[in-house]
């Protein structure tokens, strides 16, 4: 386990928090999704920490357009490897190696801090594979890997679009932190439900 003592800025909230942390944050709102971004933000005005992003094509995107829009050099920070952008294409478990293998390569190139961010919510492709249990599955094995490795595993909820099921089953049942409006707090449903 990552020691909790290093912290960094979440960006989402005005909190510090420490690495080795898995929470959610749920978003209704395009000033809500934009806060979730600034979590990616503030990693890639760091030179030491280095980014992953994870989602469907159309969340992706969106992120990308409003980072660009913050006059971030993407082209410059993907071809440096500190910011990978996987797409949510694969079963739980390739997931899970991938994003794995995106930490490791991090790790190699020096970096000293991961921030994960992860979109969930219902693009154009149905989810992948066995859909809400698939999410389920890669929503625990993220909890596993934060403890591994010196990140932060931020993921966005659309509430707008994911099922009642996903949200509670994935959201509120594998992440110790959540995210409401502008709050962190302690997530007292992990692993109750």
């Amino acid at each position: 386990m990552i020691p909790s003592t290093r912290r960094i800025k979440l960006g989402v909230t005005d909190d510090e928090i420490a690495l080795g942390t898995h929470l959610i944050h749920f978003w209704d709102t395009e000033e809500e999704f934009e806060r979730g971004v600034r979590f990616i933000e503030l990693g890639l005005l760091e030179d030491s920490q280095f980014c992953v992003l994870f989602g469907h094509e159309e969340a992706n995107v969106h992120v990308l357009e409003i980072l660009r829009k913050s006059g971030h050099d993407l082209d410059h920070a993907i071809e440096g490897g500190r910011f990978v952008i996987l797409r949510r294409e694969s079963s739980a478990a390739e997931t899970l190696a991938n994003i794995e293998a995106a930490f490791s390569s991090a790790m190699s190139k020096g970096a000293t801090a991961i921030r994960y961010l992860g979109n969930l919510g219902m693009g154009k492709v149905p989810l992948p594979g066995k859909g809400a249990d698939e999410v389920i599955e890669l929503e625990t094995g993220a909890t596993e890997l934060a403890a591994r490795f010196p990140c932060v595993i931020v993921c966005m909820y659309d509430v707008n679009t994911v099922s009642g099921r996903l949200v509670l089953r994935a959201g509120f049942g594998t992440h110790p932190l959540a995210v409401g409006r502008t709050v962190l707090h302690e997530n007292q449903y992990c692993g109750a439900l």
